[in-house]
């Protein structure tokens, strides 16, 4: 099937008659930017148009509420953002959307508010912004350590005023505002080291105790 056809038989799932089946296959094809691909049979069409036009047939009947299960899931950048901008256009037109993730860049880009699970428990709730300021601080210092040496610098830098954790050969250090000093960046001179602002991602490893699974 083509994907013009793909969409209105759809919509005739829906109870919707062929020329309003027409109008919103034609409508949807504009939006996830599919209009130009309308005669292309689906099994030709990329990965992130096929996913595009999972997100066209999910709105046939302009739902109040879309399930998003992994959207962007095995996209490449480029279609990841586009499916978030038009996740973004539903947003700003008044769809309420719930949506699963395992990427927190996405999460943090896309919901106003977040569940956090790990092993099927909810381990925190909340506005990502509010999440990062309460588990994390405002920025992150990654150490990474190689030798004898650094491990005796990680572990006085381990001892000071903020949070740390150790997961393998990197140590991160949770900076609140103010926690950046000069005498902890001298300490860090002999270091490799990378500072950065705090993420969801740190939330998590926070939380759990370990990095993000598959």
């Amino acid at each position: 099937l083509s994907v013009e056809k793909n969409l209105t038989i759809y919509a005739s799932y829906f109870g919707l008659g062929r020329p309003e089946a027409g109008r919103r296959a034609e409508e949807l094809m504009r939006f996830t930017e599919l209009a130009e691909r309308r005669a292309e049979r689906i099994r030709n069409l990329s990965g992130g148009m096929k996913r595009r036009l999972m997100l066209a047939r999910a709105l046939l009947n302009d739902p109040a509420l879309l399930v998003l299960d992994e959207p962007t899931t095995g996209l490449d950048p480029q279609a990841r953002r586009l499916v978030w901008e038009r996740v973004r256009a539903l947003k700003r037109g008044g769809t309420t959307i719930l949506l699963t993730t395992h990427y927190m860049e996405e999460a943090a880009q896309l919901c106003d508010r977040l569940i956090i699970m790990d092993e099927g428990r909810i381990i925190a709730e909340g506005r990502p912004a509010d999440l990062v300021a309460a588990h994390v601080g405002s920025e992150v210092v990654e150490v990474y350590v190689s030798g004898d040496a650094e491990e005796r610098a990680v572990a006085r830098l381990a001892d000071g005023p903020w949070r740390s954790e150790r997961v393998g050969d990197v140590l991160y250090l949770h900076l609140r505002d103010g926690q950046a000093s000069p005498a902890m960046f001298s300490a860090l001179e002999a270091l490799d080291f990378t500072r950065r602002r705090a993420t969801l991602e740190d939330v998590f490893l926070t939380l759990t105790g370990h990095a993000l699974r598959d």
